[in-house]
């Protein structure tokens, strides 16, 4: 079976559009979502229909989904969230909006020793960020299978954690080449270690923050345990062009093409 894992769309319908194609040439069987399909962009309708199109096995809820399809309240949300989610809720019907909030927190796969979270697996429902080595030392003390997948910082990452020595100090590494894929290349790979675990973070599809504006997913062949983290150029213009036409800050516009 060939995942697609996906996550951070924050209705960017080009871009997802992009990836799609990708998955398609990666012979994708099923996806994967990690929450996040709306927020921030102009396209949150086509996002929920795209993605409801799809062969969606797992899926979990993120932040901006509970944010546009609940009444919870928007205090501590930064300014560009907080318009973009409002602006969102106006757009979405009732429909929409339960759907959003259907998925799970957390969904454990035990058959194919697989975690999915948005957040963090200690307390998903605080929307907690793993950013460092310390972060993914505390998430690996929740995590009992092999591997877990997380969104929410829009930054890839992949944290391993050697479990077949007992000094803690050397069990937990950060694989840098997972993060920093090369402009003129489009992917990178590894084979998954029986004596290892880790956290992966794919990075974002429609909002990228990593200083790379192409679109991040990742896949993950549960028979050959391989995973491949793959980046795609999109069309960030008509991305920004249809912001800018729904009267979202331009700072979401200018931000796509930054990647940052």
């Amino acid at each position: 079976m060939i995942y697609a894992i996906i996550s951070d769309i924050h209705a960017n319908s080009d871009a997802l559009e992009a990836v799609l194609i990708r998955c398609f040439e990666e012979h994708v069987d099923k996806f994967i979502c990690l929450g996040d399909i709306v927020g921030y962009n102009a396209s949150p309708s086509e996002c929920i229909k795209m993605i409801r199109s799809l062969d969606v096995q797992f899926s979990v809820l993120g932040n901006h989904d509970e944010y546009a399809g609940s009444d919870i309240s928007l205090i501590g949300c930064n300014p560009l969230a907080r318009k973009g989610i409002l602006w969102t809720k106006e757009q979405l019907t009732k429909e929409q909006k339960t759907w959003l909030m259907a998925p799970k927190l957390k969904i454990v796969n035990i058959k194919d020793k697989f975690t999915l979270v948005h957040g963090t697996l200690d307390s998903p429902s605080s929307w907690g960020y793993i950013f460092d080595v310390h972060d993914a030392h505390d998430n690996f003390v929740y995590q009992m299978t092999q591997i877990t997948f997380s969104g929410h910082t829009h930054i890839p990452a992949l944290f391993i954690k050697n479990t077949s020595i007992s000094d803690e100090k050397n069990q937990i590494s950060e694989y840098k080449p997972w993060a920093n894929i090369d402009i003129y290349e489009s992917e990178v790979s590894i084979k998954l270690d029986r004596n290892m675990k880790y956290l992966v973070n794919g990075g974002s599809i429609g909002q990228p923050r990593n200083e790379d504006h192409r679109a991040s997913f990742c896949t993950f062949d549960t028979r050959s345990r391989v995973l491949k983290r793959i980046c795609v150029e999109y069309d960030i213009k008509a991305a920004q062009d249809k912001i800018r036409a729904a009267g979202l800050p331009d700072d979401l516009a200018l931000r796509l093409e930054k990647g940052c």
